[in-house]
């Protein structure tokens, strides 16, 4: 029999909300970085483009809420919330994301993005609802996440990936025909 333990989100990795670049300053956007808002969050799981960029001097004004490396993204704001995708690379995203970046080794960052794929409903149910929807980050950070032996959650994310690798190409196929 396979155990599970329940560890929060906060324990796995870094939870990062999102910041937008002020507006005002032009020279912040338009450059080699990603900026991914929740419209990103809807092809697929890895996330390799994004409708805005910012420069350099961009990522650095909001240099503490931009993440790097593998991570996991969430919408936590609004009524498309739950949407989740993957970022392997240093980008920023906006206020509209948690992230959770610098995943530990004890959990496999695919395991992490699979489950909370499956978790729209139950990210509704603890947001708060006033006009929008939205989930603090303080009470996404103390998600539990029922998380097996390291090499269960591999074999699990391996299959998964493999289905979303085939998907991928498969729609790649498609675009091109």
């Amino acid at each position: 029999m396979i155990k599970y333990k329940n560890v929060p989100i906060k324990e796995l990795g870094d939870v990062v909300t999102g910041k937008t670049p002020p507006t005002s300053h032009s020279e912040y956007y338009n450059g080699d970085y990603m900026f991914i808002s929740p419209t990103e969050l809807h092809g697929g799981y890895a996330i390799t483009k994004s409708q805005k960029t910012i420069t350099k001097a961009g990522l650095n004004s909001v240099s503490s809420n931009s993440i790097k490396g593998t991570s996991v993204l969430v919408g936590c704001i609004g009524w498309d919330m739950g949407n989740v995708g993957m970022c392997f690379e240093e980008c920023a995203t906006n206020q509209q994301i948690n992230s959770i970046t610098n995943i530990k080794e004890i959990c496999n960052p695919y395991y992490l993005y699979y489950w909370l794929t499956w978790k729209k409903d139950y990210l509704f149910s603890i947001a708060s609802v006033t006009r929008t929807p939205i989930l603090s980050k303080g009470t996404f950070e103390d998600i539990e996440v029922p998380l097996p032996e390291r090499k269960y959650q591999d074999i699990v994310a391996d299959v998964l990936l493999s289905l979303d690798k085939k998907i991928l190409l498969n729609t790649q196929v498609n675009d091109n025909l």
